[in-house]
Protein backbone atom coordinates (compact mmCIF):
# COMPACT_ATOMS: atom_id res chain seq x y z
CA UNK A 1 0.00 0.00 0.00
CA UNK A 2 1.23 3.29 -0.56
CA UNK A 3 1.28 6.05 1.95
CA UNK A 4 -0.97 8.14 1.45
CA UNK A 5 -3.53 4.88 1.62
CA UNK A 6 -2.27 3.97 5.05
CA UNK A 7 -2.54 7.57 6.37
CA UNK A 8 -5.99 7.45 5.35
CA UNK A 9 -6.82 4.00 7.01
CA UNK A 10 -5.11 5.64 10.04
CA UNK A 11 -6.89 9.47 9.66
CA UNK A 12 -3.17 10.60 9.70
CA UNK A 13 -1.34 13.67 7.94
CA UNK A 14 1.13 12.70 5.60
CA UNK A 15 4.61 15.12 5.16
CA UNK A 16 6.36 14.06 2.62
CA UNK A 17 5.68 12.12 -0.23
CA UNK A 18 2.95 9.67 -0.04
CA UNK A 19 3.28 7.89 -3.61
CA UNK A 20 5.77 5.58 -1.63
CA UNK A 21 5.17 1.84 -1.65
CA UNK A 22 4.97 -0.17 1.92
CA UNK A 23 5.44 -3.25 1.89
CA UNK A 24 6.00 -4.26 5.74
CA UNK A 25 5.99 -2.73 8.92
CA UNK A 26 9.61 -3.38 10.94
CA UNK A 27 11.25 -1.51 14.16
CA UNK A 28 13.69 0.93 13.89
CA UNK A 29 16.70 -0.92 14.47
CA UNK A 30 15.79 -3.95 11.50
CA UNK A 31 13.18 -1.44 9.38
CA UNK A 32 14.90 -1.30 5.82
CA UNK A 33 13.57 0.07 1.84
CA UNK A 34 9.71 -0.25 2.23
CA UNK A 35 9.01 -0.54 5.76
CA UNK A 36 7.23 1.37 8.00
CA UNK A 37 8.52 1.90 11.44
CA UNK A 38 6.72 4.29 14.49
CA UNK A 39 8.96 6.62 16.49
CA UNK A 40 7.17 8.54 19.51
CA UNK A 41 9.65 11.29 21.02
CA UNK A 42 12.86 12.98 19.78
CA UNK A 43 15.62 10.02 20.35
CA UNK A 44 13.81 7.11 18.35
CA UNK A 45 13.49 9.80 15.28
CA UNK A 46 16.76 10.49 15.25
CA UNK A 47 17.33 6.79 15.03
CA UNK A 48 14.27 6.30 12.51
CA UNK A 49 16.27 9.29 10.26
CA UNK A 50 19.63 7.03 10.24
CA UNK A 51 17.41 4.06 9.63
CA UNK A 52 16.62 2.36 5.92
CA UNK A 53 12.66 3.13 6.84
CA UNK A 54 10.64 4.83 4.11
CA UNK A 55 8.43 6.18 6.64
CA UNK A 56 8.00 7.19 10.17
CA UNK A 57 4.62 6.59 11.94
CA UNK A 58 4.78 9.60 14.28
CA UNK A 59 2.68 11.94 16.72
CA UNK A 60 1.59 15.91 15.65
CA UNK A 61 3.61 17.72 17.71
CA UNK A 62 7.57 15.94 17.25
CA UNK A 63 9.66 18.69 14.55
CA UNK A 64 10.11 17.87 10.76
CA UNK A 65 11.88 15.23 9.31
CA UNK A 66 13.78 14.27 6.24
CA UNK A 67 11.90 10.88 6.29
CA UNK A 68 8.26 10.72 5.35
CA UNK A 69 6.15 11.20 8.25
CA UNK A 70 2.79 10.26 9.05
CA UNK A 71 1.19 12.14 11.66
CA UNK A 72 -1.48 10.74 14.43
CA UNK A 73 -2.65 11.49 17.87
CA UNK A 74 -1.53 8.00 18.88
CA UNK A 75 0.94 6.23 17.10
CA UNK A 76 1.16 2.75 18.88
CA UNK A 77 -2.65 2.35 18.26
CA UNK A 78 -2.09 3.34 14.52
CA UNK A 79 1.08 1.25 13.87
CA UNK A 80 -1.32 -1.81 15.38
CA UNK A 81 -4.28 -1.01 12.93
CA UNK A 82 -1.62 -1.00 9.84
CA UNK A 83 -0.22 -4.01 11.13
CA UNK A 84 -3.36 -6.05 11.35
CA UNK A 85 -4.09 -4.88 8.04
CA UNK A 86 -1.33 -6.37 6.40
CA UNK A 87 -1.16 -9.49 8.83
CA UNK A 88 -4.90 -10.65 8.50
CA UNK A 89 -5.49 -13.79 9.44
CA UNK A 90 -6.14 -16.67 6.64
CA UNK A 91 -9.05 -18.84 7.43
CA UNK A 92 -7.63 -22.75 7.86
CA UNK A 93 -9.66 -25.48 5.97
CA UNK A 94 -11.06 -27.72 8.13
CA UNK A 95 -8.55 -30.51 9.35
CA UNK A 96 -8.69 -32.99 11.98
CA UNK A 97 -5.16 -34.53 12.39
CA UNK A 98 -5.04 -38.30 12.22
CA UNK A 99 -3.28 -38.67 15.86
CA UNK A 100 -5.97 -36.80 17.54
CA UNK A 101 -9.22 -38.42 19.30
CA UNK A 102 -12.47 -36.60 18.54
CA UNK A 103 -15.92 -38.20 19.64
CA UNK A 104 -18.46 -38.59 17.43
CA UNK A 105 -20.64 -36.81 19.70
CA UNK A 106 -18.89 -33.51 19.11
CA UNK A 107 -20.71 -30.59 17.60
CA UNK A 108 -18.56 -28.73 15.36
CA UNK A 109 -18.37 -25.62 13.37
CA UNK A 110 -16.92 -24.96 9.94
CA UNK A 111 -13.32 -24.56 9.37
CA UNK A 112 -11.85 -25.92 12.19
CA UNK A 113 -8.46 -27.08 12.71
CA UNK A 114 -7.39 -29.94 14.97
CA UNK A 115 -3.65 -30.49 15.56
CA UNK A 116 -1.70 -33.79 16.54
CA UNK A 117 -2.52 -35.52 20.03
CA UNK A 118 -5.26 -33.31 20.66
CA UNK A 119 -8.04 -35.36 22.66
CA UNK A 120 -11.60 -33.99 22.58
CA UNK A 121 -14.28 -35.67 24.47
CA UNK A 122 -18.02 -36.19 24.22
CA UNK A 123 -20.67 -33.44 24.73
CA UNK A 124 -18.35 -30.93 23.45
CA UNK A 125 -19.27 -28.02 21.21
CA UNK A 126 -17.36 -26.20 19.14
CA UNK A 127 -17.84 -22.74 17.09
CA UNK A 128 -16.85 -21.63 13.22
CA UNK A 129 -12.95 -20.85 12.31
CA UNK A 130 -11.64 -22.64 16.06
CA UNK A 131 -7.82 -23.70 15.80
CA UNK A 132 -6.86 -26.41 18.33
CA UNK A 133 -3.33 -27.37 18.74
CA UNK A 134 -1.08 -30.12 19.57
CA UNK A 135 -1.47 -31.84 22.88
CA UNK A 136 -4.46 -30.13 24.16
CA UNK A 137 -7.19 -31.51 25.88
CA UNK A 138 -11.11 -30.45 25.98
CA UNK A 139 -12.78 -32.46 28.42
CA UNK A 140 -16.42 -33.23 28.51
CA UNK A 141 -19.12 -30.90 27.83
CA UNK A 142 -17.25 -27.82 27.17
CA UNK A 143 -17.91 -25.43 25.18
CA UNK A 144 -15.73 -23.20 22.93
CA UNK A 145 -17.30 -20.79 20.49
CA UNK A 146 -16.40 -19.25 17.33
CA UNK A 147 -12.72 -17.42 16.05
CA UNK A 148 -11.20 -18.84 19.42
CA UNK A 149 -7.26 -20.09 19.36
CA UNK A 150 -6.11 -22.82 21.54
CA UNK A 151 -2.13 -23.28 21.91
CA UNK A 152 -0.38 -26.30 22.27
CA UNK A 153 -0.61 -28.34 26.02
CA UNK A 154 -4.03 -26.50 26.94
CA UNK A 155 -6.02 -27.90 29.38
CA UNK A 156 -10.74 -27.49 29.34
CA UNK A 157 -11.41 -29.44 32.42
CA UNK A 158 -15.26 -29.86 31.99
CA UNK A 159 -18.24 -27.72 31.26
CA UNK A 160 -15.52 -24.82 30.31
CA UNK A 161 -17.55 -22.29 28.54
CA UNK A 162 -15.09 -19.82 26.02
CA UNK A 163 -17.08 -16.94 24.34
CA UNK A 164 -15.86 -15.69 21.03
CA UNK A 165 -12.31 -14.96 19.76
CA UNK A 166 -10.51 -16.53 23.03
CA UNK A 167 -7.12 -16.72 22.84
CA UNK A 168 -5.42 -19.41 25.33
CA UNK A 169 -1.80 -19.65 24.97
CA UNK A 170 0.71 -23.10 26.07
CA UNK A 171 0.24 -24.70 29.10
CA UNK A 172 -3.17 -22.99 30.29
CA UNK A 173 -5.45 -24.94 32.67
CA UNK A 174 -9.24 -23.82 32.92
CA UNK A 175 -11.81 -25.56 35.24
CA UNK A 176 -9.70 -27.21 37.71
CA UNK A 177 -10.41 -27.50 41.07
CA UNK A 178 -10.18 -24.58 43.24
CA UNK A 179 -8.78 -24.86 46.91
CA UNK A 180 -11.84 -25.04 48.65
CA UNK A 181 -11.47 -27.58 52.14
CA UNK A 182 -13.15 -27.94 55.62
CA UNK A 183 -11.28 -28.65 58.75
CA UNK A 184 -12.55 -30.86 61.29
CA UNK A 185 -10.36 -31.69 64.14
CA UNK A 186 -7.45 -33.55 62.40
CA UNK A 187 -9.16 -34.20 59.25
CA UNK A 188 -8.92 -31.96 56.26
CA UNK A 189 -11.84 -32.41 53.79
CA UNK A 190 -12.48 -31.15 50.60
CA UNK A 191 -15.18 -28.61 49.64
CA UNK A 192 -17.17 -29.97 46.14
CA UNK A 193 -16.29 -27.63 43.14
CA UNK A 194 -19.58 -27.55 41.39
CA UNK A 195 -19.02 -24.59 38.89
CA UNK A 196 -17.59 -23.67 35.82
CA UNK A 197 -15.32 -21.20 34.50
CA UNK A 198 -16.96 -18.52 31.68
CA UNK A 199 -14.52 -16.85 30.13
CA UNK A 200 -15.95 -14.00 28.18
CA UNK A 201 -15.38 -12.10 24.58
CA UNK A 202 -11.89 -11.52 22.99
CA UNK A 203 -10.13 -12.44 26.15
CA UNK A 204 -6.31 -13.50 26.14
CA UNK A 205 -4.85 -15.81 28.62
CA UNK A 206 -1.07 -15.94 28.78
CA UNK A 207 1.17 -19.24 29.05
CA UNK A 208 1.41 -21.80 32.36
CA UNK A 209 -2.04 -19.21 34.16
CA UNK A 210 -4.55 -21.73 35.62
CA UNK A 211 -8.19 -20.70 36.64
CA UNK A 212 -9.96 -22.88 39.23
CA UNK A 213 -13.94 -23.08 38.53
CA UNK A 214 -16.31 -22.18 41.12
CA UNK A 215 -17.20 -24.26 43.74
CA UNK A 216 -21.08 -23.66 43.61
CA UNK A 217 -21.24 -20.37 41.62
CA UNK A 218 -18.52 -19.88 38.26
CA UNK A 219 -15.98 -18.32 37.57
CA UNK A 220 -16.24 -15.25 34.78
CA UNK A 221 -13.50 -13.77 33.19
CA UNK A 222 -14.88 -10.51 31.80
CA UNK A 223 -14.78 -9.46 27.93
CA UNK A 224 -11.57 -8.20 26.65
CA UNK A 225 -9.50 -9.03 29.58
CA UNK A 226 -5.79 -9.76 29.19
CA UNK A 227 -4.49 -11.98 31.50
CA UNK A 228 -0.33 -12.51 31.42
CA UNK A 229 1.66 -15.45 31.91
CA UNK A 230 1.95 -17.59 35.22
CA UNK A 231 -1.40 -15.62 36.99
CA UNK A 232 -3.60 -17.61 39.64
CA UNK A 233 -7.09 -17.09 39.44
CA UNK A 234 -9.02 -18.70 42.13
CA UNK A 235 -12.66 -19.79 42.21
CA UNK A 236 -15.56 -17.73 42.39
CA UNK A 237 -13.60 -15.05 40.89
CA UNK A 238 -15.78 -12.94 39.00
CA UNK A 239 -13.54 -10.59 36.94
CA UNK A 240 -15.10 -7.56 35.15
CA UNK A 241 -13.96 -6.04 31.25
CA UNK A 242 -10.87 -4.27 30.24
CA UNK A 243 -8.87 -5.87 33.37
CA UNK A 244 -5.08 -6.14 32.46
CA UNK A 245 -3.57 -8.30 34.87
CA UNK A 246 0.06 -8.86 34.91
CA UNK A 247 2.65 -11.54 34.99
CA UNK A 248 2.74 -13.67 38.33
CA UNK A 249 -0.41 -11.95 39.64
CA UNK A 250 -2.88 -14.01 42.36
CA UNK A 251 -6.76 -13.49 43.02
CA UNK A 252 -7.74 -15.43 45.75
CA UNK A 253 -11.72 -16.93 45.78
CA UNK A 254 -14.63 -15.52 45.51
CA UNK A 255 -13.24 -11.93 45.06
CA UNK A 256 -14.72 -9.80 42.67
CA UNK A 257 -13.13 -7.03 40.43
CA UNK A 258 -14.88 -4.09 38.60
CA UNK A 259 -14.17 -3.09 34.59
CA UNK A 260 -10.92 -1.58 33.69
CA UNK A 261 -8.71 -2.69 36.45
CA UNK A 262 -4.73 -3.15 36.43
CA UNK A 263 -2.61 -5.50 38.49
CA UNK A 264 0.84 -5.09 38.70
CA UNK A 265 3.28 -8.14 38.43
CA UNK A 266 3.77 -9.98 41.31
CA UNK A 267 1.07 -8.31 42.80
CA UNK A 268 -2.55 -10.45 44.86
CA UNK A 269 -5.49 -10.07 46.62
CA UNK A 270 -7.33 -11.76 49.22
CA UNK A 271 -10.25 -13.67 48.67
CA UNK A 272 -14.11 -12.24 49.29
CA UNK A 273 -12.69 -8.66 48.52
CA UNK A 274 -14.18 -6.07 46.24
CA UNK A 275 -12.03 -3.74 44.16
CA UNK A 276 -14.37 -1.44 42.30
CA UNK A 277 -13.95 -0.22 38.95
CA UNK A 278 -10.24 1.86 37.61
CA UNK A 279 -8.61 0.54 40.21
CA UNK A 280 -4.86 0.56 39.94
CA UNK A 281 -2.50 -2.06 41.47
CA UNK A 282 0.86 -1.43 41.69
CA UNK A 283 3.73 -4.09 41.19
CA UNK A 284 4.27 -6.43 44.43
CA UNK A 285 1.33 -5.10 46.07
CA UNK A 286 -1.14 -7.14 48.36
CA UNK A 287 -4.37 -6.34 48.92
CA UNK A 288 -6.49 -7.20 51.84
CA UNK A 289 -9.14 -5.04 52.29
CA UNK A 290 -11.88 -3.15 49.80
CA UNK A 291 -11.08 -0.54 47.20
CA UNK A 292 -13.30 2.07 45.90
CA UNK A 293 -13.53 2.91 41.85
CA UNK A 294 -10.90 5.16 40.77
CA UNK A 295 -8.10 3.97 43.70
CA UNK A 296 -4.11 3.64 43.10
CA UNK A 297 -2.58 1.74 45.48
CA UNK A 298 1.10 0.13 46.65
CA UNK A 299 2.64 -1.89 48.63
CA UNK A 300 1.79 -4.15 51.95
CA UNK A 301 -0.79 -4.19 52.92
CA UNK A 302 -2.31 -1.68 50.05
CA UNK A 303 -2.16 1.87 50.24
CA UNK A 304 -3.28 4.76 48.23
CA UNK A 305 0.01 5.45 46.22
CA UNK A 306 0.92 8.83 47.47
CA UNK A 307 0.72 7.83 50.76
CA UNK A 308 2.96 4.71 50.46
CA UNK A 309 5.44 7.20 48.37
CA UNK A 310 5.98 9.50 51.41
CA UNK A 311 6.30 6.56 53.75
CA UNK A 312 8.93 4.98 52.08
CA UNK A 313 10.76 8.78 51.61
CA UNK A 314 10.05 9.31 55.28
CA UNK A 315 11.77 5.61 56.16
CA UNK A 316 14.85 6.58 54.18
CA UNK A 317 15.61 9.32 55.29
CA UNK A 318 15.15 7.52 58.71
CA UNK A 319 17.67 5.38 57.81
CA UNK A 320 19.79 7.60 56.58
CA UNK A 321 20.19 9.93 60.08
CA UNK A 322 20.62 6.09 61.66
CA UNK A 323 23.97 5.73 59.89
CA UNK A 324 25.10 9.29 60.25
CA UNK A 325 24.28 8.92 64.02
CA UNK A 326 26.28 5.54 64.05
Amino acid sequence: MKIKELAHLIEGLVEGSGDIDINGLSGIEKAKLGDLTFAIDETKLAEAEHSNASCVLTNKTIRKSSKTLIRVTNPKLSFLIIYNTFNTPKDRESFIHPMATVSDSVNMGKNVWIGSSVSIEEGVKIGDRVIIESNSSIKKNCEIDSFCHIYPNVTLYENTKLQKNVTLHSGVVIGSDGFGYVKDKDKIYKFPQLGRVIVENNVEIGSNTTIDRGSLSDTVIGAGTKIDNLCQIAHNVKMGKNCLIAAQCGISGSTTLGDNVTMGGQSGIADNLTIGDNVIIAAKTGVIGNLKSGATVLGFPARPIAQAKRQMAILARLSKDSRKRD
